[in-house]
């Protein structure tokens, strides 16, 4: 069994990114509802073996807007990076 699991949802606005349902363990203690104005959402997951080992991080792009276009999406992406954490 790994030490730490954790899966974080972030959201992309039009006004920059917005932290979502915090998991540990595929648990939640709050369900946060996604953002009515979210252009994409999007999962951190960070697994570590064991107590001394480096964090695994992936990200994971589990939604995304059918109102807004590829193009749209790219220039809001560039001018808010992804957050590292």
């Amino acid at each position: 069994m790994s030490c730490d699991s954790t899966d974080d949802e972030i959201h992309l606005t039009p006004n920059g990114w917005v932290y979502g349902t915090h998991f540990f363990y595929g648990e939640a203690d709050e369900k946060i509802p996604r953002p009515p104005n979210a252009i994409e959402t999007w999962v951190r997951k960070m697994r570590q073996s064991y107590s001394m080992a480096p964090e695994h991080i992936t990200w994971e792009c589990t939604w995304v807007s059918p109102n807004y276009s590829e193009a749209e999406r790219l220039a809001i992406n560039k001018k808010y990076p992804r957050p590292n954490q």
